[in-house]
Parts: C-alpha cells; sequence; structure tokens
C-alpha cells in the first residue's frame, strides 16, 4: 500500500455567484453521498442504499478540483466499502486539469488506504474465527467468499502467518478511471500493475528476490525518465532509492554475503551480471557495473572496505545521459 503526504490544493478559479453556487452543491453532493447516517431510521438508511447511492446521481457529479474532490472523500465513510466504487465513479467524471487530475488520484490512493486500514482494524484484527476459516483445507467456501467481497471492490486479500494483508488491486483502479487519467499517471498504474504480476525466469519459476528487486529498479528508472515532471516523482525517487539500495546490499532473509563463507551469494552475482548483460544502456547499470567490478576485485568476498560503496553512491537519475 502506497502512502502520499502533502497534497496540493489547487484554488478553485471560481468567484461571486458562481463560487457560491459551487460550495452550495458540493454540500449538498456530499451530505447525498455521505455513509454517516447519524440518527436515521432503518428505512432511511435501505433508502439511501437504492436511491441515493445510485450510480446515476453519481455521474452526475463532475467535481473541478482536487479540493472539491477531497472534501467530497472526507466526507465519505471509511467503514462502507462501496464507497470506493463511488469514489471511482466521481474521479472518472472528473473536470479538472492534469495537475488536478493527477492530485485526485493521490488523494484517492490515501482515501483506499485509509478505507482497508478500518476494515483490517474492524474485522480481521484477532478475527479467530476468520482465521479458522483460511486456515482450513476441508471447507475453505467462507475464506473464499470473503476474497470475492473484497475483489469487487478493488481489494486483494491474503493470510500467512496468522495475519491478514490488504492490499489495492491496480488493475481494478485502472480500469475504473483509465479515460480521465493523465499520461503520468497512467504510466504509474500501468508500472503498478505490471511489478504486481508474477514473471517466471529459469525453469519456469518465479524470479528469486534479487532478479525481482532488479526488475523493480529497472521499472521505476524507465518511469522517471518518462515522466521527470511527475507530480509524484519525489515519492517515486525514494522507491526506487530504497529498491536500489536494497539490490546492492540484500535484505535479512537473504544476506548479499553467506554468513559462513563471507562469500557472495551466488543468487546476487547471477543477477548482477544478468542486469549488466541485458541493461546495457541504463544509468542503473553503471552503478550496478561499478559495484560488481569491486566485488571481482575483492574474490567476491566480504571486506570492510566494501561497506564504504554505497554511502558513496548518486542514485539521482540523469536526465540527459550521455
Amino acid at each position: 500500500m502506497v502512502k502520499y503526504n502533502g497534497i496540493p490544493n489547487r484554488a478553485w478559479n471560481m468567484t461571486g455567484r458562481n463560487f457560491l453556487f459551487l460550495i452550495t452543491f458540493l454540500l449538498l453532493a456530499a451530505s447525498c453521498f455521505s455513509g454517516k447516517q447519524d440518527k436515521q431510521t432503518a428505512s432511511d438508511k435501505s433508502a439511501k442504499k437504492g436511491i441515493a447511492m445510485d450510480a446515476f446521481r453519481l455521474s452526475q457529479l463532475t467535481v473541478p478540483s482536487n479540493a472539491a474532490y477531497s472534501s467530497i472523500l472526507e466526507d465519505f465513510d471509511r467503514g462502507d466499502l462501496q464507497n470506493i466504487d463511488r469514489a471511482l465513479i466521481i474521479y472518472a467524471n472528473n473536470k479538472a486539469d492534469s495537475l488536478g487530475r493527477d492530485s485526485m488520484l493521490i488523494s484517492f490512493n490515501e482515501y483506499m488506504t485509509a478505507v482497508m486500514q478500518e476494515y483490517y482494524t474492524g474485522k480481521l484484527l484477532g478475527n479467530r474465527q476468520l482465521m479458522d476459516h483460511f486456515e482450513s483445507k476441508e471447507d475453505p467456501s467462507e475464506a473464499q467468499r470473503l476474497v470475492t467481497t473484497l475483489a469487487t471492490h478493488g481489494i486483494g486479500i491474503t493470510y500467512r502467518e496468522g495475519d491478514f494483508y490488504l492490499e489495492p488491486n491496480m488493475a481494478f483502479v485502472y480500469d475504473h478511471v483509465e479515460r480521465a487519467l493523465t499520461k503520468g499517471s497512467r504510466d504509474y498504474l500501468k508500472t503498478k500493475i505490471s511489478l504486481s504480476r508474477v514473471i517466471l525466469g529459469d525453469n519456469n519459476q518465479p524470479l528469486s528476490p534479487p532478479d525481482s528487486l532488479a526488475r523493480q529498479v529497472s521499472a521505476w528508472e524507465d518511469f522517471m525518465v518518462n515522466n521527470p515532471e511527475y507530480l509524484s516523482i519525489d515519492d517515486i525517487q525514494s522507491q526506487y532509492i530504497d529498491v536500489f539500495t536494497t539490490y546492492l546490499s540484500g535484505f535479512e532473509q537473504l544476506p548479499l554475503f553467506d554468513p559462513n563463507t563471507k562469500m557472495l551469494q551466488p543468487v546476487y552475482q547471477h543477477s548482477y551480471i544478468q542486469y549488466i548483460e541485458k541493461n546495457p544502456n541504463r544509468e542503473s547499470t553503471k552503478i550496478v557495473k561499478k559495484f560488481y567490478d569491486l566485488l571481482a576485485s575483492k574474490g567476491f568476498k566480504y571486506e570492510e572496505s566494501l561497506d564504504t560503496f554505497l554511502p558513496d553512491v548518486n542514485f539521482i537519475l540523469n536526465q540527459n545521459p550521455k
């Protein structure tokens, strides 16, 4: 799940009577589409489900900016999964400019994250009965029912080691808002979708952990080269650096060097060689090759001097490589 901070809210370009009209319209719309239903009878709630939230009314709501969109999302109940679908419908029909649409995608991602967090806390955390359903091999029907329900709102759920994990389905989001996306946001979602798919490597097996990291490095490098002015470029740059650093330093489950022999793990050596051979013209390849040559000069055995390599690396991409 991706969390963004610092959403730029653009000022509404309206004055006088038009401004008052927009404020009134948004307040009425927020009231109409809110999931908050304090002091309402059961019949009122039922009526709102069938009428106030219908797709036709949502399709008539055309927000002009991220400020307007964020205002409506703020009023949406985070405990109602259907509000994810409603938020997507409103996004798909927006009339914002390019910067506004990119900002709105960030706002939607934040809202969807908040909905998943609330669902996890309220429905999944410590739910022993539900854990039993997911652990049962004899009757997995209840578990599958939940998987299907969440999938209809673009949420994927997995269960492992006694806990639940929720992730947004970016393909679901893309399919609902594709026609309203800017080129940058379209490329962003396509990159996320591509990285979420399992790629098979040698012997028809999933990629090794280092190769998976290498795939992320090259994917985000391509995105940044093609979209240097994207609204969230700083966040993506940080993600790129984190992944790249892990690729060159290893991680806890699979250290770079064998703990016993202090030799470079063969899976990393193989991955570095493949990256250099398959990506001769990338900026990132220059870094990988420099690191590989340094490892080779040490006989691929750990020495303390290797610890000085990463702190000196400039991971910021050169937008005009020579």
